[in-house]
């Protein structure tokens, strides 16, 4: 099993990120297609305490990270209180919305939302989170 939390050397290329995405490896490529669109980037990072990360930019701004798991890619945002109520008010799957209303605020007063991506089913509501926190201040 690929173990992107351990091994530096153990790229987030797409032969590796095949075998550990597996069926939803398809939906991260659509993601990454659908990036520019955004006028987003996607760059991979190595931290000690977390392996490879995926950080989505767009000029200077984080818009999400990105963790390959197993069968899986999991897409976190970030939002702070003042756009807490904007994201609720989003055409996003309820069960969504019940979370991040339900995440409780971090120190610094940041809600995060974690969507995990299956298929390509899950990319609308990513994409509507994307275009909000884009604009977002």
């Amino acid at each position: 099993m690929i173990d992107f939390k351990k091994d530096r050397n153990l790229e987030p290329v797409d032969e590796n990120l095949n075998r550990i995405l597996g069926n939803s490896f398809s939906a991260y490529k659509k993601l990454l297609e659908k990036l520019p669109d955004f006028e987003a980037d996607l760059e991979w990072r190595f931290y000690k305490d977390g392996g490879w990360l995926a950080k989505v930019t767009r000029k200077k701004k984080t818009l999400f990270w990105g963790e390959p798991r197993d069968g899986h890619f999991t897409a976190a945002f970030h939002f702070n209180e003042r756009n807490h109520s904007g994201v609720l008010e989003l055409d996003i799957a309820d069960d969504l919305r019940k979370m991040f209303s339900n995440t409780p605020a971090s120190a610094r007063n940041m809600t995060t939302l974690k969507i995990d991506i299956y298929s390509e089913n899950d990319l609308p509501d990513v994409y509507q989170l994307i275009g909000f926190k884009k604009n977002a201040k």
